[in-house]
């Protein structure tokens, strides 16, 4: 008597495995930078919301101090005190949490210690810079370069970045005051600090967040402004926002020049003048001195 045909068993041709094994392939590499770029935004937007704690704490510091900005560094002689009035540490006492300096997406550490590298992050470095200025040393931004009596020293004097009067400062709202950085251990947002880190790109598509960088703005909010990389015609390689209305941003007041102890083209800075008003420096950026690297 014949077998039932239907007791057969089935089962998978090579073929139809390998066609499976092709479908399931092709749906990982659709998928996986999906979620990869769905990580990334979700780290954007911790680093978002870190920024926007950090602001109201910003404000609340201005107000508390006559509207006058932070300083941004400690005086020469105790910049490696533990407890040096650094923006950053004098925003603490505000938010108290050390967590909210540190982008999600910056994940360098370092071994050092002292101001620059704060123990309660953990060895992670801190991720965000203070403006002072859209040229490092220049006085356009949010700090002063001035010499003040030495307080380790009577008699003599020590250099100090203290912090403008708002009053002073054209826009405070649409002025930026501190946000993503890779300089270390300045942390400044110059354009040619923002890349000082051992950790920071050369290339536009390298910057985190997808180039898309989380700024505090001085009245305290927060928001994104698109950055990209380029080369200096010096041969520096620097930053700039992707357009030259968002780098005015930068300047307290468009028509502010530089400190006199500035040393300008001459000691290495991205400017083609020491005397150059910030509107100009800026938009020498987007006028032939600085070549995009996508």
């Amino acid at each position: 008597m014949p077998k039932n045909v239907h007791n057969r068993k089935s089962a998978f041709t090579l073929i139809e495995l390998l066609v499976v094994i092709a479908i399931i392939a092709i749906l990982a590499a659709i998928l996986f930078p999906v979620f990869a770029q769905a990580r990334e935004k979700a780290r954007a937007i911790s680093c978002l919301s870190n920024l926007k704690q950090a602001g109201l704490a910003y404000a609340m510091y201005t107000q508390d101090y006559d509207e006058t900005t932070p300083i941004q560094r400690a005086y020469d002689n105790l910049k490696q005190g533990t407890g040096g009035p650094y923006w950053y540490v004098l925003l603490q006492p505000y938010v108290k949490n050390w967590g909210l300096m540190v982008c999600p997406d910056r994940t360098a550490t370092t071994t050092k210690t002292g101001v620059n590298y704060p123990t309660a992050v953990n060895g992670r470095l801190l991720g965000y810079g203070y403006n002072d200025g859209w040229i490092s040393d220049s006085s356009l931004g949010l700090t002063l370069q001035t010499t003040i009596p030495d307080p380790l020293n009577p008699g003599g004097t020590v250099s100090a970045r203290p912090g403008r009067s708002i009053a002073g400062i054209q826009a405070p709202a649409d002025t930026v005051a501190f946000g993503d950085t890779y300089d270390t251990p300045g942390y400044s947002i110059a354009m040619d600090n923002l890349l000082g880190g051992s950790d920071a790109p050369t290339t536009t598509k390298g910057l985190r967040h997808n180039g898309n960088l989380n700024f505090v703005f001085v009245d305290g909010h927060a928001k994104i402004i698109h950055m990209q990389v380029g080369k200096y015609s010096n041969g520096y390689i620097v930053t700039r926002p992707s357009n030259e209305v968002d780098g005015q941003k930068w300047c307290y007041d468009p028509n502010a020049t530089p400190d006199a102890s500035f040393g300008g083209p001459g000691d290495g800075y991205p400017i083609v003048s020491a005397t150059a008003t910030c509107q100009e420096a800026v938009h020498d950026y987007y006028t032939g001195s600085w070549t995009l690297i996508p």
